[in-house]
């Protein structure tokens, strides 16, 4: 039994002697080259990392990729992986805490004037009479999350501790805990948009989240709302967005996620005032290595048992 590690920037890789103790008989290898992927993957019979199509099919013996990532949209993209029976876990749960607290952080760029004061210090601009007017507390306000798996229960628990009153909606919504206002199903989107001042978009993305959030739902937006988009791109309607933001609708966003990433040098995001933009960065953590690899010890003895389901496991046709 081979388990491949391939190219990463989490240090996946540091944990293999000690898994070489404790799973005795499974060869554990390291291949940090993107570039010898498909080669590599030829004998793996487990692949922990990303993968393109193209090293997906030289993989003749693969029976299970663990993603480092939370979200599968990117391994689901590929035809030849969903129709196979090569099984298919994921992170997703590992980054619900940064990705929470970086909901946070740019909230906090706004109603704090964090992002208005850097750029005076750069000027050497005082500005207190002009800036400190315009800064506000989120307490008291309403937040509205849109997907209220891992990601959205991190966020409305520190919601909770700002003072916020909490809504949310889900295709399918769960428990609601006692500090959220409400939690429903999608057709409670509506009313969600109508009055949340701050809304975050945590859904994954699957062919039913595709331009979720359009033209029609920032009409049904407060004005003066912020949007706040962590989970994939594509969700969101950049156009329709820039459109929300000229016209003054909406009060500011924050992106860390895109259509096409990198985000191209010419894309009109870049030059929206009322923007912020981060790349594709937020799920970042120093214990994500640890999460991940975690996650696959857990389930590597049930996997060599033959116990399914895995932790994590995704359903491929669904996307999540």
């Amino acid at each position: 039994m081979k388990v491949l590690i391939g190219a990463n920037n989490m240090g996946l890789e540091t944990h293999m002697e000690r898994l070489r103790g404790e799973f005795a008989g499974v060869e554990f290898v390291h291949e940090p080259s993107r570039e010898n992927l498909a080669a590599a993957l030829a004998d793996a019979d487990i692949y922990i990392g990303w993968i393109t199509r193209d090293a997906f099919l030289a993989a003749k013996q693969l029976k299970w990729i663990h993603s480092p990532s939370s979200g599968a949209n990117a391994y689901v993209a590929i035809r030849e992986l969903v129709e196979s029976d090569v099984l298919l876990t994921s992170a997703v749960g590992t980054h619900s805490a940064c990705l929470a607290e970086s909901v946070f952080a740019m909230l906090l760029s706004f109603t704090r004037g964090i992002r208005q004061f850097i750029l005076r210090q750069q000027k050497h601009e005082w500005s207190l009479a002009e800036l400190r007017s315009c800064l506000c507390e989120l307490t008291g306000q309403t937040i509205g999350l849109i997907g209220f798996g891992s990601v959205g229960r991190a966020t409305a628990k520190r919601a909770e501790a700002f003072g916020m009153r909490i809504l949310a909606v889900d295709a399918y919504p769960g428990a609601k805990p006692d500090y959220v206002e409400s939690l429903s199903g999608l057709e409670g989107l509506p009313r969600l948009l109508a009055e949340s001042d701050y809304v975050v978009v945590t859904v994954p993305y699957t062919k039913d989240t595709d331009h979720m959030i359009d033209a029609s739902c920032f009409v049904q937006m407060k004005d003066g709302a912020y949007l706040i988009g962590i989970s994939r791109g594509s969700i969101i309607d950049e156009d329709a967005l820039v459109d929300a933001l000229h016209s003054g609708k909406l009060a500011g966003a924050a992106l860390d996620v895109f259509a096409q990433e990198p985000l191209p040098k010419d894309s009109p995001l870049w030059d929206e005032p009322n923007l912020l933009i981060t790349p594709h960065a937020m799920g970042g953590t120093q214990y994500e290595g640890q999460h991940v690899m975690a996650i696959f010890e857990e389930n590597l003895p049930k996997f060599l048992k033959g116990y399914l389901p895995l932790r994590n496991q995704v359903n491929k046709e669904l996307g999540w």
